[in-house]
């Protein structure tokens, strides 16, 4: 009886294991092994993405390879030298370097509020959760409608910034019409625009972290500076370089704000690139001109992102 029991029961244990072993070759062989399929799902989107998007960049450097004599005239070839009259001019090395100030100013300060914003939201619980929602208002109103709010808020008579500072026996300077002064209302203008979203991008990573993480550092006695340091930055950097790609990009085309807010002035202070095509195609008229630094300041925001890419790989952690 022990015998027939003992040999019942071992086909029972071999068909266990072998469904086991089925599953676990089964499993890898859907997730971990077929890494062509994400590809293949996102492959119809991107190409149709990609075909509404080539064509206007690829016409657009065509058209900036011609030039007009005078407007409405025909259009004869010039192959490059509209990019080196670009280069020649000292305009265009001046609205790159406010362009250089106008970059980094956003990046620096939006990263900063953005991390500050989104860990204090991510601690909100109970009923201040309705404040991730409200972080998102400021990205509902349009570029042009904030730079007049700012304009407003900046007025150097009537605005209500000097109208504070006075209250404290300050005299506030005139904002928008000192060249010191005009590129830092900009900058925060355009902060206060793209705050938002970068918030929403940096709150959503920090959800997505394991909270063992945070767990052990506790465990380990760090404080909530070194727990920020060492432990959330690091695993927040693909979220970090979406952030500061979108930045980037935002400020390198952004002429709402600065046409609304300053218009380029005083004096050009606030002349970025973006603000320069705008003159070269709208006040010169030049508008294959105005393609060419268009071309170029693609080129550049291209560089900036593999740039923030490369770098970024130094401080990400290997999964």
């Amino acid at each position: 009886m022990t015998a027939v029991a003992a040999s019942s029961k071992k086909p029972k244990k071999k068909k266990k294991s072998a469904n086991t072993a089925t599953e676990n070759r089964s499993q890898p062989g859907l997730i971990g092994q077929n890494k062509a399929l994400p590809y293949l799902f996102s492959f119809p989107a991107v190409m149709v993405v990609s075909a509404i998007l080539a064509y206007p960049v690829l016409a657009g450097i065509y058209q900036s390879l011609f030039r007009a004599p005078e407007l409405g005239l025909d259009e004869e070839w010039v192959g490059l030298d509209n990019y080196t009259d670009l280069f020649k001019g000292s305009d265009f090395w001046a609205s790159l370097y406010r362009t250089g100030i106008f970059v980094a100013g956003n990046v620096t300060v939006g990263l900063t509020l953005g991390l500050f914003f989104s860990f204090a939201l991510y601690r909100a619980v109970g009923k201040f959760r309705w404040m991730r929602a409200a972080t998102l208002a400021p990205y509902l109103i349009s570029n042009v409608a904030a730079a007049v709010m700012f304009r407003l808020m900046f007025n150097g008579d009537l605005g209500v910034i000097n109208s504070f500072l006075a209250w404290f026996g300050i005299d506030g300077p005139l904002w928008l019409s000192d060249t010191k002064t005009a590129m830092i209302v900009v900058i925060m203008t355009q902060v206060w625009t793209d705050l938002p979203l970068t918030v929403l991008l940096l709150l959503g990573g920090l959800m997505t972290i394991d909270k063992s993480y945070f767990d052990a550092a506790l465990v380990d006695g760090a404080s909530p500076l070194e727990r920020a340091r060492f432990v959330t930055i690091p695993l927040l950097v693909p979220q970090l370089v979406i952030a500061t790609v979108w930045l980037s990009y935002s400020t390198l085309t952004g002429l709402g704000v600065v046409l609304a807010l300053t218009g380029g002035g005083p004096l050009g202070s606030t002349t970025t690139m973006a603000m320069e095509m705008y003159n070269i195609a709208f006040r010169a008229l030049k508008f294959n001109e105005a393609l060419a630094l268009a071309t170029v300041i693609l080129v550049l925001n291209a560089v900036l992102t593999l740039m923030y890419v490369r770098i970024a790989k130094r401080f990400e952690i290997p999964s």
